[in-house]
């Protein structure tokens, strides 16, 4: 499947350089479909450029604090725990964290060259 998401476009840059291998999101209804090689259409908020990524490993926390304290900072494009905090938080309002566990997406850019085919459903 693809699913669509609307970035940031500073989240989107470190998403298309490279330097952001997991994205962070809430684990809510539209997360929740997200499968194993799923394709995420990324859109730049501000551009509207989209990237398109794969879906390679998804891990599921109590909230983004666990999150953070699993993967390495430069995983996610950045080089402590606390320039991560603050940039979720002004995303994220606190009482939405509350409600809705974290979820990190491990992602591959894929080129623009390259021809996905996605497995049905039922091959998954």
């Amino acid at each position: 499947m693809k699913y669509s998401l609307v970035v940031h476009e500073f989240s989107f840059n470190k998403i298309k350089s490279g330097s952001r291998k997991i994205g962070v999101h809430l684990f809510d209804k539209k997360a929740q479909q997200v499968k194993l090689h799923d394709i995420l259409e990324m859109q730049n908020a501000a551009t509207g450029e989209k990237l398109e990524c794969e879906v390679v490993g998804i891990a599921i926390f109590d909230n983004f604090d666990d999150l953070v304290d699993a993967v390495t900072p430069q995983a996610l494009g950045y080089h402590d725990k606390e320039e991560i905090m603050i940039r979720l938080n002004r995303v994220y309002p606190a009482d939405i964290q509350k409600e809705l566990n974290a979820v990190g997406f491990f992602i591959k850019v894929l080129p623009d060259m390259v021809n996905v085919k996605l497995r049905p459903e039922n091959e998954r």
